[in-house]
């Protein structure tokens, strides 16, 4: 699904990635981890480009979407994003966060269907009966997308329990339920993977646990995901895959009982002795 080659990136003279090479298939559970400041973050960020790669190539669904000349936003819907500090908006309701993106979306692309229409009648004015274009089919309306986002962000709240909350404000809850609901939000574009970025380390620890199993609920499910953690243990049970950052370099990448049991890369050892 993503080929990532010499992916580089730096900020000035800084040299945060020195060469990411990696491919992630679909229904992996990929999992990040390395001391802070070694660039597992911004290896995150640059995959769906929130930070453009200062050099190399990622390619998603065929398509390299570091090329300056890729509409990132086209293929970004595609790719949800977690946060670490959740990222919603306070001042819109739970279910209107879930909903923004989904009827945003399917707003612009109802436009772009007109608007292609409209040329296409305009067009076909000056075409021969045989010549003339077929309009697009446009089969639904703005109430009918946010009707349809609507009840999806319901269905997706009564998934995680919180569709009580679903009129309330971001404030008013717990640092779990945030992370849950940003979790269910990216959900509602039915991304094909999902990016988190030390989804439980702003959390207090009794919160971290239910973040966690919704993630290895999706991850059952075959969700395709790549996750910068600090959970050692979620990451040892719930990968396919862990591979280990420093200083902007993979050092070692292998299934979970090999990575944890057996580190070959020295400084993994020493890493790893550390945390565990």
């Amino acid at each position: 699904m993503i080929d990532v080659i010499d992916l580089q990136k730096s900020f000035g003279k800084n040299d945060v990635l020195k060469g990411i090479n990696i491919t992630i298939n679909k229904g992996d559970i990929v999992c990040v981890i390395g001391p802070s400041g070694c660039g597992k973050s911004t290896f995150l960020r640059c995959l769906n480009c929130m930070e453009d790669p200062t050099g190399g190539s990622i390619i998603f669904k065929g398509v390299d979407i570091a090329d300056m000349k890729v509409d990132i936003n086209t293929h970004r819907r595609y790719m949800g994003m977690v946060f670490q500090q959740f990222n919603l908006f306070n001042n819109k309701s739970v279910i209107q966060n879930i909903m923004l993106a989904p009827v945003y979306l399917g707003i612009q692309d109802l436009k772009k269907a007109k608007r292609h229409n409209a040329l296409v009648k305009f067009t076909n004015l000056f075409r021969s009966a045989k010549n003339k274009k077929e309009l697009t089919p446009i089969t639904t309306t703005k109430a009918q997308i946010r009707a349809e986002a609507k009840e999806n962000a319901f269905r997706l709240l009564q998934r995680i329990g919180l569709e009580d909350k679903a009129d309330m404000y971001p404030a008013t809850l717990s640092g779990g339920q945030k992370q849950r609901i940003a979790i269910v939000r990216a959900l509602a574009m039915n991304p094909d993977v999902i990016l988190f970025d030390e989804p439980t380390s702003a959390l207090d620890p009794e919160m971290v646990g239910e973040v966690l199993d919704l993630m290895k609920a999706l991850a059952e499910e075959g969700m395709t995901m790549v996750i910068v953690t600090h959970e050692m243990g979620f990451a040892r049970e719930v990968a396919n895959r862990v591979i280990f950052i420093d200083e902007g370099r993979i050092l070692e990448e292998a299934e979970p009982h090999a990575f944890f049991d057996h580190p070959k890369n020295p400084r993994l050892k020493e890493f790893l002795s550390k945390v565990l």
